[in-house]
Order: structure tokens, then C-alpha cells, then sequence
């Protein structure tokens, strides 16, 4: 008996303390070992509602869904062809008139690139976003037979769970009977429009090539996405009611209130109706009995302290900073902020190439280079390379004689630079060669080009004499 107490008491030391169940442990009561599409199944329709709302109506929603967008998508995703030089140039001309135009959206409202900062600002603000394949006929404002459609994930059928003939569906999304993905289920208009009627409303299944389906995944096996920044709605919430207090407390505080105290028998004639209101340079006599107490307004200076603290945990739950979240850059100096842009960038980058690229990019490609296929422009598949924007640089002169010193000392090519500045390299090297080139041709030299230029013009000179 002994034996069994010291082991059942040495079993406790070396169990976790966070997994106590008792009076400490009871903030994790709804702690459940639930799979990951239970729990959306649960939460998709109310959490994607929720944030919206708050976006509408809390600016600090809308600013970090802003923030996320902006510096995820910025000018856009571009994308780099892999081919000879002739062929890249036919590419990128047909690529061109396409994405640079409002020819790619099935709305005809923006270009490629409008459509992926669209894109990320319904992930970010509803957790998912549905790219539908359209198939058109070809004209002068439309030089392929492709065009993109953008619906928010209500559109998915959530309610489609289940075995059915082609294997089982999981909030709308099929699988066949091994767990491959098969396609979806979608409705043709948005069940949350009350211009459509009920008939109108039966889910119709999409094959997966079709469908593009793109959302921030968490956890393995998650078929759906929630929004970007959830666990910070509460505390969104509960910091609007308290700013609303504050701003409450804020007009009593302004207010100067007098109270004139004494008994109602006393004071001016009959009838006569007091002051009530002060003005300047007023005198007023009081009644023998009557005396004056100011109101003593609510203190609000411990307002900033706090409101600090709560937007720093708003900023963290959406992956952002608190500086990008406020606008207020007064605390930072060059060293606390290339932190903070070290950290966050790490974000940014791992929604464009873990989720924007190979969620949207680059299947988008994909049906480019059919489309041009089937219109004959291309006989063959190319593939391409894809660079996100650049990433803004804080103090522009240090960060640039970084870089120089890192591809001096064999750290960095100069390709890889060039792309983190948010440039294509071949492009930016034709463009360069082309300005020394003609600075050469017009005698002109600046700084920066000055040896080149001078190897251009050696270079010209050796050529002619040789010709000669």
C-alpha cells in the first residue's frame, strides 16, 4: 500500500502543471481534443460575421486588415517567366495585356494584381476567398479566352457534410472515398443576398480545377479558413466598449458644474428665475443661506498606459505590429524598428509564398498559359518564377550599404537583392543596360553608373576599331 501511495505521488510530481484540472486548470475547461474542421464547423459562420462587423464598425479592425493587405500585396505578386529571351519577351507581352488589365476580372472593375490585394483582404477579414475559372470568348478587350471570378466564401456550401456517390463532403468541400481533394459546392449567388430567392439557392459541385480555394492553414487536414486575427476579437470587443466609456467619462470631465446649495426659502424675489449658466465677467448674489461647490470631473489619465497595452495584444493577434496598428511611430528608434520589421516581415513572407503564391499565383498562371495555348499564342507549357513587393526600408542609406556589403563579400547575388527590393531581375538589368547605354551615347555620367558607363564606351570604341 505504501508502494502504490509513492508512486501515485511521485506520478504527480512529474505531471504538467498545465494540465492540472484543478482550480488553477479551470480556464482551460473548454479544452476539448476536437479535429480542426469540428471546430470551424462550430465557429465559421458566427467568427466570419463577427469580423466583418468589427471592420465596418471598429477602426483598429479595419486598420489591421488594412495593414496586412497593403504590406502582403503591395503593388502585387509579380510574376518572372522561365524561358529563352525571346520566348520570356512573347510571355510577358501576352501577360501584359492580360493582368494589367481589366480584361482578367470577370467584373471588369480591376487588374490581376487588384484582384489578389482583393483577394488577401477577404482572407484576412473573412478567412477564405473563392477563385472561379471563366471561360470566354475572345475579343479586342479581352485577348484570351480567360477571366477570373472572386467570391467570398460564403459561397461555399457549409452545410454539404457527409458520404455521398463520389466519396464524403466536409463543409462543402468533396472528397473522394481516399481523401483526395475532388472539387466544391457552391452557390451561384450569395445566400446573405436578399434579392435572390430560395430555389435559387441549391449548391451545384465545381471540379477542383476550376476552383481555386485559398485560406491561411493551421492545423493538417483544415478544409476551410477563419479570419486572420481571432484570437484578438474579444479583446477588440471589450477595448471599443471601453474606449466608448472613456470617451463618456472624458465629456463629464470637460464639463465645469456649479451647485448652489442653500434653502429654497432664501434667495432672489419672488418668482425670479436664477442664473443657470456661468458667463464671463458675470456676478451673482447669492442668497444668505445659499453657497457655491464646483464638481470635482473623473481623473482620465491612466487612459493612455492601458489603451497602449491592449492595442500591443490587439496587434499581436493579427500578426502585426503595434506601430503598424496605431500609426504611432513616437517610441520607435532605427534599432527597436528594424526589430519589429525583422519580425513582422517573417508574416508577410510566409503569406505570400506559403499561401498567396502557391494558392493563387501560381495555378492563375497555370490557366494563363492554357488560355494562350488555346488561342495558339504558346506551343508549349513555361513556367515562372514569382516576386513579392518590396519591403520599405527604414533608414534607406544603412540598409543599402548592408546590402552592398553583403554581395561584396560573396553573401548575396545580386538577383537575390534585386528581388527583395520587389524587382525582377532581367527586367531591372535590360532597364539598366539600356540607361547606360544611352547615358554613354549622350556623354553623361552619375555617380552610381560612372565605371559602367566608362565600360560601355571602351567597349563601343574596341568594337568600331576592330570593324574599321
Amino acid at each position: 500500500m505504501r508502494i502504490s501511495f509513492e508512486i501515485s505521488r511521485s506520478r504527480k510530481k512529474r505531471a504538467y502543471e498545465a494540465a492540472d484540472k484543478g482550480r488553477r486548470g479551470k480556464a482551460f475547461r473548454l479544452a476539448k481534443s476536437t479535429s480542426v474542421n469540428s471546430e470551424v464547423s462550430a465557429a465559421l459562420v458566427t467568427l466570419r460575421d463577427r469580423s466583418r462587423n468589427m471592420v465596418r464598425n471598429n477602426g483598429w479592425a479595419r486598420r489591421a486588415v488594412e495593414a496586412i493587405t497593403k504590406h502582403t500585396i503591395g503593388d502585387g505578386i509579380q510574376p518572372a517567366p522561365d524561358a529563352d529571351l525571346a520566348t520570356c519577351q512573347l510571355v510577358k507581352r501576352l501577360w501584359s495585356k492580360w493582368a494589367n488589365s481589366t480584361a482578367c476580372d470577370w467584373y471588369g472593375k480591376t487588374t490581376f494584381y487588384g484582384l489578389q490585394e482583393l483577394a488577401m483582404r477577404s482572407i484576412a477579414e473573412s478567412g477564405e476567398v473563392l477563385i472561379l475559372r471563366r471561360w470566354v470568348m475572345p475579343d479586342d478587350n479581352n485577348p484570351l479566352p480567360l477571366q477570373l471570378q472572386v467570391l467570398e466564401g460564403d459561397q461555399l456550401d457549409h452545410t454539404r457534410n457527409g458520404s455521398n456517390d463520389m466519396g464524403y463532403c466536409r463543409l462543402g468541400v468533396q472528397f473522394s472515398k481516399e481523401g483526395r481533394l475532388l472539387g466544391y459546392w457552391l452557390f451561384d449567388y450569395h445566400p446573405g443576398d436578399s434579392f435572390i430567392v430560395a430555389p435559387a439557392l441549391a449548391s451545384k459541385f465545381y471540379p477542383k480545377e476550376d476552383v481555386l480555394h485559398a485560406f491561411e492553414v493551421l492545423r493538417p487536414g483544415q478544409v476551410r479558413g477563419l479570419p486572420i486575427g481571432v484570437s484578438a476579437f474579444m479583446k477588440t470587443s471589450d477595448f471599443s466598449d471601453y474606449e466608448d466609456a472613456q470617451l463618456v467619462k472624458q465629456k463629464v470631465a470637460a464639463c465645469f458644474a456649479a451647485f448652489v446649495l442653500g434653502s429654497e426659502d432664501d434667495g432672489g424675489e419672488d418668482g425670479a428665475i436664477g442664473i443657470e449658466r456661468l458667463e464671463p465677467g458675470i456676478v451673482e448674489h447669492l442668497g444668505a443661506a445659499e453657497s457655491v461647490e464646483f464638481a470635482n470631473p473623473p481623473s482620465v489619465s491612466d487612459y493612455d498606459a492601458y489603451a497602449s497595452r491592449i492595442l500591443q495584444g490587439m496587434a499581436a493577434g493579427y500578426g502585426i505590429t503595434y506601430e503598424m496598428l496605431t500609426m504611432d511611430y513616437s517610441r520607435v528608434n532605427f534599432t527597436s524598428g528594424r526589430m519589429a520589421k525583422i519580425d513582422v516581415t517573417a508574416n508577410f513572407k510566409s503569406w505570400q509564398y506559403f499561401m498567396i503564391v502557391p494558392q493563387i499565383c501560381a495555378p492563375v498562371w497555370n490557366w494563363f498559359i492554357s488560355a494562350c495555348m488555346i488561342k495558339g499564342e504558346l506551343s508549349r507549357y513555361i513556367s515562372a518564377d514569382w516576386t513579392a513587393p518590396r519591403i520599405q526600408q527604414l533608414d534607406p542609406q544603412r540598409e543599402t550599404a548592408a546590402q552592398v556589403d553583403r554581395i561584396k563579400a560573396g553573401l548575396a547575388t545580386i538577383s537575390e537583392t534585386i528581388r527583395e527590393m520587389g524587382r525582377e531581375p532581367e527586367e531591372f538589368f535590360k532597364e539598366y543596360k539600356q540607361d547606360i547605354d544611352r547615358l554613354a551615347e549622350l556623354g553623361i555620367t552619375i555617380d552610381s553608373v560612372n565605371t559602367a558607363a566608362t565600360v560601355v564606351q571602351k567597349e563601343n570604341s574596341n568594337g568600331k576599331t576592330g570593324n574599321e
